[in-house]
């Protein structure tokens, strides 16, 4: 009896000095993204969802979007995307946008510490239960942004919780703040999305989640980006066009057109994630819960 209540002892004793400083959690969701449209392709219809459980929810959008429109210069860009990804929040619930300016495609360029920082801040100040952020680890995104705005904000994500990571914040009483719940979002194409990687506490694991109550609400919420939608649908006429190939739907690019071919993409993405379950709709995630860590010998 002895040799087994030791080792929770010296865990108790080992934790004690974070767990008495980690503050209260509030009934918030905190959805990092690197984009205006990456979170709501891929989290929207949960994220809506959490919401309407009565959840209050904030976007932290890392990057400007300025380069993606078409036939439009960079600050046009920018600002019509970033009215654009505020209208799409507001269409699933989210409360506030905070836009942190970062050129788009250059987050290489930014130290990581910079911006794992200013992530690590909102941990703190909205002291979020879940926590949305981009899946660095998937091998079929080759989306540089996606990577390193998922690298800051998962190392963001463990940093919010060390009294000795941005120490100054506790004069602002900004003190440490553990997030219970994290899921990964990334697009659903990974051959290997729903295999077991490790053990399930040490790694985050394969999670889906039904979205059919809330599938309009995501699609709306995706056609409310109208520049990104527009520079998406003129891209594929034109990589179409340059191998002599048509699209029906893109003949004619106007507004109709695009709504459709958003709808359409909307819908494919969660046909795909649920494949092989009982959902017409669903998102799939990797996550991290409440056990994510905890051996199971002290469970």
């Amino acid at each position: 009896m002895t040799r087994r209540i030791l080792p929770l002892l010296l865990l108790a004793v080992a934790v004690a000095p974070l767990s008495a400083q980690i503050g209260k959690t509030n009934n918030t969701v905190l959805i990092i993204t690197s984009d205006a449209s990456n979170y709501v392709l891929h989290a929207g219809g949960t994220i809506a969802q959490m919401i309407e459980g009565g959840m209050d929810a904030y976007l932290i959008r890392v990057g400007n979007d300025e380069k993606d429109s078409w036939d439009l210069g960079l600050e046009e860009t920018a600002i019509r995307n970033k009215q654009e990804s505020e209208a799409a929040a507001k269409i699933l619930g989210i409360k506030k946008v905070i836009s942190l300016g970062f050129r788009s495609a250059e987050f290489l360029d930014v130290p990581f510490s910079t911006m794992r920082d200013r992530l690590a801040y909102y941990i703190r100040l909205y002291k979020p239960r879940v926590l949305f952020i981009p899946n660095p680890y998937t091998e079929h995104d080759r989306n540089h942004d996606h990577y390193y705005a998922g690298r800051a904000a998962e190392d963001a994500g463990r940093a919010a919780a060390f009294d000795n990571y941005l120490p100054a914040m506790k004069d602002t009483d900004l003190g440490p703040h553990l997030t219970p719940e994290i899921y990964y979002f990334a697009p659903p194409v990974d051959p290997a999305r729903r295999e077991p990687e490790s053990t399930a506490t040490f790694v985050p694991q394969p999670k889906m989640l039904d979205i059919s109550k809330t599938l309009d609400k995501k699609i709306k919420a995706a056609q409310a980006l109208k520049t990104i939608n527009r520079s998406l649908a003129m891209r594929i006429k034109q990589r179409l066009e340059s191998t002599d190939r048509r699209l029906g739907l893109l003949e004619n690019v106007d507004e109709a057109s695009i709504n459709k071919l958003i709808e359409e993409q909307v819908r494919g993405l969660a046909l795909l994630s649920a494949e092989d379950a009982n959902f017409q709709a669903a998102e799939e995630f990797r996550y991290a819960g409440v056990e994510f860590r905890i051996p199971a010998a002290f469970r």
